[in-house]
């Protein structure tokens, strides 16, 4: 069973996909998202606030998310009359997923000793574009100094790890079951 903020994505892709709106719903929801992360406790304070009234609500969504496009304002509006604005950073990334899916893309985080060059990253996508079949790779990425050296690829949930850290724990695992 999908859980509530699947449904309030897949209704937002539904509206936006229908009025062609769905790349630029998926760029607004980036950028609200950035903010209601920043403010996660405050938005869940307007959530948890039982004199809000419905109208209330509606008037805080209009006056915090002014300039968003009419399909992503009334899913806001809709989170905010249902006490549930907090569910935004869950709502943008299942609307990421139908998006990536339906796109034929996916995010691919690289986690590596020190920061990559453009080149290297695209060399990287590269080949897992080859390896998964996907048209797309949104890449990102993020330094991990416990890695040692070698990288650690994550796309979706799946997760390729070349690290030497990881050599160093599978010849740790091949000694113990000697033992």
């Amino acid at each position: 069973m999908a859980n509530i903020s699947q449904k309030y994505a897949q209704a937002l892709y539904d509206v936006a996909s229908q009025q062609d709106l769905t790349d630029t719903i998926l760029g607004e929801l980036e950028q609200v998202d950035i903010s209601v992360t920043k403010n996660l406790e405050g938005i869940k304070a307007v959530d948890n606030n039982p004199k809000l009234s419905q109208e209330q609500r509606h008037e805080f969504a209009q006056k915090v998310f002014t300039g968003a496009s009419k399909p992503l304002l009334n899913t806001l509006f809709l989170l905010a009359q249902n006490s549930r604005l907090s569910l935004l950073p869950e709502v943008f990334a299942d609307y990421r997923k139908i998006y990536n899916q339906l796109h034929s893309q996916d995010l691919m985080k690289v986690e590596s000793v020190y920061p990559l060059s453009n080149e290297e990253l695209d060399e990287i996508g590269k080949a897992f574009i080859k390896r998964t079949g996907l048209k797309k790779l949104i890449l990102e990425n993020k330094i991990n100094e416990s890695l040692i050296g070698g990288i650690r690829v994550s796309i979706g949930t799946k997760v390729y790890d070349g690290s030497i850290q990881n050599d160093l724990n599978q010849l740790t695992k091949s000694f113990q079951q000697m033992k």
